[in-house]
């Protein structure tokens, strides 16, 4: 009987806990919504606790509760009412983030109006911007944007009402170049009149009556042509477009300018943020060193902090890229050799062999086996030989028909590429110069050698003293000398990418001719990515 008992109590007590979990729990007071509590006591809790519409780290509210603590819990840009006038000022401010080459992606969203929450987004919004101007947000090296990081900061900021835009502006490095480009960005985003319209071109050597097709139709909508407009005036416009993209207004649908077409004003602006993001992270460049961009076709030399020469250059094929490295020119050579790359003596040596067996003699060029015993090339079978077991090292020999010129720059990198000079000095006329297998012909060669020599800091050891001077150099060169010259100090080279420069005058945008942008574009478009 008591055993019956007892598990009628047991099924009792159960059915009783079964009916009061079946129950809602009671919903916890907002304590942003408690009404008893006063504003200074909620802003202290949120600075305790958090709030899940506050999406912020432990570390992030820590940081922020010790910023505010250090204030004696004192609001910036909120009152028990609104916003302050400062907070209004900077509310404003960081709504057009981008014109001061920021993404908006940084910022902290929230759909929660409550001032305190308001207030503490704007301040860590604040801090996220300040630290982005000051160390750059993009992680170049893998492609991706940086952790979100929060620093304080100056406390005028928080009490003066000065221009808060020009506030912002005032962060980053204090390079000119930088100082530059950030101003005219800043005053660029108001007058670009920003789209995201591009067009979907393909080449004439692909199908040259639906380029054109396609082109009419691209002309139209950018408000160039109107339809009455004839074959002539389109090819008018496609020029006039060619030219303000920097490309050769050759009149032609080339692989340029489909990517010129293929992309928008937007696309334009966000290259700028990048390129002004590469600025705050650029490392401190010596008095003397040699500076390549290569989507602006340009090299320059500085020394003692001044331009001393500006030079022209050809680059790399889009199949055959240019690559982008620091590392020093260490020697100059007049009338120098080429040994030829194995890829362009399997590739189009090799063939051209099969078709001429005097196209080494035609090109002043000799053939060596891997004991560098000189090869007869009239004594080689040429069609039975195969590109992937080419046994032969090509050499060219100096003089004006050699594919490196009259004069060549030496700096150690993994691509085997140099700066040097041309024969084919005709295609520096060319806007675009994209035409080499990744080396860089350089316009005005000789000019170039001279600066260097000419600021070749001399060893304390006469025996180590260059012999070759800058007047000198021309004389080789004159007198066909074919010499190696060691320089003393190495001149810091760097290779660099950014498809949008500034100076003194304003912004220049060049094609993103190796797309090697278009991760980092995406990056600056896709949400809630850092």
């Amino acid at each position: 009987m008591r055993k019956i008992n007892l598990v009628s109590y047991l099924l009792f007590v159960f059915l009783i806990w079964a009916c009061s979990s079946s129950q809602p729990p009671a919903k916890k007071l907002d304590f942003l919504k408690n009404s008893k509590l006063s504003m200074q006591q909620k802003f202290r809790t949120l600075l305790q606790n958090g709030h899940p519409d506050l999406a912020l780290s432990n570390l992030e509210l820590q940081q922020l509760k010790a910023y505010y603590e250090a204030r004696s819990f004192q609001r910036i840009h909120t009152s028990d009412s609104g916003f302050s006038a400062i907070g209004l000022k900077w509310k404003k401010t960081l709504e057009r983030q981008e014109c001061f080459g920021l993404t908006e992606q940084r910022q902290l969203p929230s759909n929660n109006t409550n001032l305190l929450i308001q207030e503490l987004i704007l301040t860590y919004n604040l801090g996220t911007a300040v630290r982005d101007l000051d160390s750059g947000f993009i992680d170049f090296e893998n492609e991706k944007l940086k952790p979100k990081k929060w620093q304080v900061f100056p406390e005028t900021w928080a009490t003066s009402l000065q221009n808060t835009d020009s506030l912002l502006l005032s962060r980053g490095p204090l390079d000119t170049n930088y100082r530059f480009f950030a101003q005219h960005l800043y005053h660029f985003k108001d007058t670009a009149h920003l789209d995201s319209i591009s067009y979907v071109l393909c080449t004439e050597k692909k199908d040259k009556q639906l380029a054109w097709l396609q082109l009419k139709k691209a002309l139209l909508g950018m408000g160039s042509i109107t339809p009455s407009t004839d074959s002539l005036g389109i090819r008018g416009a496609l020029k006039s477009f060619q030219s303000k993209q920097g490309l050769n207004p050759d009149g032609r649908i080339g692989e340029a300018t489909v990517l010129a077409f293929a992309e928008s004003s937007q696309t334009r602006f966000d290259r700028a943020i990048i390129a002004l993001d590469r600025l705050r992270q650029a490392k401190v460049r010596p008095k003397k060193f040699i500076a390549i961009n290569i989507p602006s076709f340009s090299l320059i030399f500085v020394a003692d902090d001044t331009l001393r020469s500006r030079h022209n250059i050809i680059i790399g094929k889009i199949d055959h890229p240019t690559p982008t490295l620091e590392s020093r020119v260490y020697r100059i050579v007049s009338l120098p050799y080429w040994k030829v790359p194995s890829s362009i003596a399997k590739k189009e040596i090799l063939p051209a062999l099969k078709r001429n067996r005097s196209y080494l003699s035609k090109e002043h060029m000799r053939i060596y086996k891997a004991n560098k015993v000189e090869v007869n090339p009239s004594a080689v079978n040429w069609k039975k030989v195969k590109d992937n077991t080419f046994p032969y090292q090509i050499i060219q020999d100096p003089g004006p028909w050699n594919s490196l010129g009259l004069i060549k720059f030496e700096f150690a990198n993994n691509f085997s590429v140099y700066v040097h000079d041309t024969p084919s000095r005709s295609l520096f006329k060319q806007t675009f110069r994209s035409f080499s297998h990744g080396c860089m012909r350089c316009e005005a060669p000789i000019e170039l050698g001279k600066q260097i020599l000419s600021f070749d800091q001399k060893s304390k050891r006469p025996e180590q003293y260059n012999l070759v001077n800058p007047d000198s150099l021309q004389t080789l060169i004159d007198l066909n000398i074919h010499q190696e010259i060691k320089l003393h100090q190495g001149i810091p080279i760097f290779i660099a990418y950014s498809s949008v420069t500034a100076d003194r005058d304003g912004l220049y945008f060049y094609l993103d001719l190796y797309q090697k942008e278009q991760k980092l574009l995406r990056l600056l478009r896709t949400e809630n990515n850092g």
